[in-house]
């Protein structure tokens, strides 16, 4: 496509024609094949971040369901590593085309993150204090109720 024929697409035209270089690019390119089709801003951003070293990759096991692979930064919070998971779920369920309704409200006050028998109970402690690093796999570990 030459640039003059460009400026006689329509706006819903040239997203198309976007989307379909990219696609292409995407499939294409050894570097980028493992990234998602329907790649957002925020997605590539995290990417760049892993690349530099800014971020850490942390595998969530949710037997039997998929594992979830989220991204933070390295200094992250507990509270910010929950956030990114839900995001993170939100992203999948879009693009698997399931509309499953999470109440994270409720999986947070019944399930902890876990790193080996370490339990993420602080919500204002830096993961780093937990020992989680790159590429470690985190688990969800039913709460204990406290017998009164």
């Amino acid at each position: 496509m030459d640039i003059d024929n460009l400026s006689n697409l329509s706006h819903d035209d040239l997203i198309e024609s976007t989307q379909l270089t990219l696609g292409t690019l995407l499939r294409t390119d050894p570097l980028l094949s493992d990234l998602p089709q329907d790649i957002i801003l925020e997605e590539i951003v995290s990417q760049i971040a892993v690349e530099n070293g800014q971020s850490i990759t942390i595998f969530i096991s949710r037997d039997p369901e998929p594992t979830l692979k989220v991204i933070v930064p390295q200094n992250a919070t507990v509270r910010d590593l929950k956030k990114a998971t839900a995001r993170h779920f939100e992203l999948q369920q879009k693009r698997t085309g399931l509309k499953v309704k999470i109440s994270w409200k409720y999986i947070w006050k019944t399930y902890h993150l876990a790193y080996d028998s370490l339990i993420l109970d602080n919500d204002d402690q830096c993961i780093e204090d937990y020992g989680v690093c790159n590429k470690v796999v985190l688990t969800f570990k039913k709460k204990k109720k406290i017998k009164q």
